[in-house]
């Protein structure tokens, strides 16, 4: 075996490093389509849904207009929800600090809940008071 391949191939790996790890796939909590009912969390179109469906449900008496927040606490710059957080709360609903979230399940399928938390995780670095849109890099 040719030492100039390995030494090629260490070269490459060597080089990509760095670079492993960084940028906006990189995000260990969004998941893939398949453990998401088939929803591509990164995808601009399924956010663009899933901001419409939180704005059409949630938006107006709870979490306001594209997560800022109003009776309900905001959605936006909240790197602190987990995915599994965000899902198990939809489905089943929360009740704390008497404030309550209804469960959504039976209401939205689990692709539209999902949707929505492509758009809340969209919504996780936005600048100041945006109109929702991600800042580069926001996942």
């Amino acid at each position: 075996m040719s030492k100039l391949p390995l030494g090629l191939l260490m070269l490459v790996v060597a080089l990509a490093l760095p670079f492993a790890g960084s940028g906006a796939d990189s995000d260990p909590d969004i998941p893939p389509p398949a453990k998401s009912a088939g929803v591509d969390l990164r995808d601009p179109r399924v956010i663009e849904k899933g901001m419409e469906t939180l704005n059409s449900t949630c938006g107006g008496y709870c979490h306001g207009s594209a997560g800022r927040g109003y009776k309900g606490p905001p959605l936006r710059n909240r790197p602190d929800l987990s995915t599994d957080s965000m899902i198990a709360t939809i489905k089943f609903g929360r009740k704390r600090s008497g404030k309550l979230m209804p469960a959504w399940t039976g209401t939205l399928s689990e692709e539209d809940m999902w949707t929505v938390i492509a758009a809340i995780v969209s919504l996780r670095h936005v600048d100041g008071d945006g109109v929702g849109q991600p800042s580069p890099g926001a996942h």
